[in-house]
């Protein structure tokens, strides 16, 4: 690859982050699973869970929203201001289910990523529900030096099958192309499945094994604690890359303020914060 003359002889240090975050960049754009906070509290657990912003998570969990909502979500991987993430999503009462939008971005000056998910989900029945979702991103540097642009599809379905249990399923980018003007590999399909049960009446214990081309079989737990009616805790354990997280959720009707922390043991800290709004 031939980069103009400019860029050779007036920035050669310059573009040692900028393959760095480009690197990051790309492959986040197209295989990571989105997190919120309360997902990434719970290790990232969220296939048998109906929380916020699940537009880019699990579709399914849109069928059982009862209310409207927005909100705001941000994270900052390693603590780099560089590979922040902030976004904004909508979920919205339609139909037998909910229409669900995300919009995220991140990526310093000149370099940006931006990921925009439409999201259905609806019950089929009382106790199942089921949802598709369309994934756009985009990946750029300035003067065309780089491009990358995709699509990419989800399904997600849930199943109570008893009053404490519920059952869950995803299959992320099924199908997907991607364009780009370097040979970077096509984002590969994550395969998800999970349960979760309650017990006392006000913890939730989430179980999820999932298969990712790149990492092989990812295992996934989280416990979730409900102290009393505005305040939860959550605790979460992943083992590929091992990260350990917990979080907590503040309750202000309609309003919502959730806190995670998730501790990679080979990268370090990345703090998440999602304030919503419900009506």
């Amino acid at each position: 690859m031939i980069f103009p003359r400019r860029w050779m002889l007036t920035r050669p240090g310059w573009m040692i982050p900028v393959f760095f975050l480009l690197s990051v960049q790309v492959s986040l754009s197209s295989q990571d699973i989105w997190q919120e906070a309360s997902t990434a509290a719970l290790g990232g657990a969220f296939v048998s869970r109906a929380g916020n912003a699940c537009a880019g998570l699990n579709q399914a969990g849109l069928g059982w929203r009862e209310h409207h909502s927005l909100g705001l979500h941000h994270s900052r991987p390693y603590l780099l201001k560089d590979l922040g993430r902030s976004s904004l999503y909508g979920e919205f009462l339609a139909g037998g289910g909910a229409l669900g939008v995300l919009l995220s971005t991140r990526g310093i000056k000149g370099l940006r990523q931006t990921s925009l998910w439409f999201s259905y989900g609806m019950k089929l029945t009382p106790d199942i529900s089921a949802g598709l979702g369309i994934h756009l991103w985009n990946s750029s540097l300035p003067d065309q030096i780089f491009n990358a642009s995709g699509m990419g599809l989800a399904l997600g379905i849930q199943a109570r099958i008893l009053p404490h249990w519920t059952l869950g399923a995803h299959v992320l980018h099924p199908a997907s192309w991607s364009s780009t003007s370097l040979p970077i590999a096509a984002p590969g399909m994550i395969l998800s499945a999970g349960f979760s049960y309650t017990f006392l009446e006000s913890a939730t214990l989430f179980s999820e094994i999932r298969a990712f081309h790149r990492q092989g079989i990812i295992l996934v737990e989280g416990l979730e604690w409900n102290l009393n009616t505005r305040v939860s805790m959550r605790v979460g354990f992943s083992n590929k890359p091992t990260t350990f997280s917990w979080g907590i959720s503040l309750l202000f009707r309609p309003w919502t303020i959730q806190f995670a922390f998730q501790y990679l043991g080979h990268s370090g800290m990345i703090p998440h914060t999602s304030l919503g709004h419900d009506w």
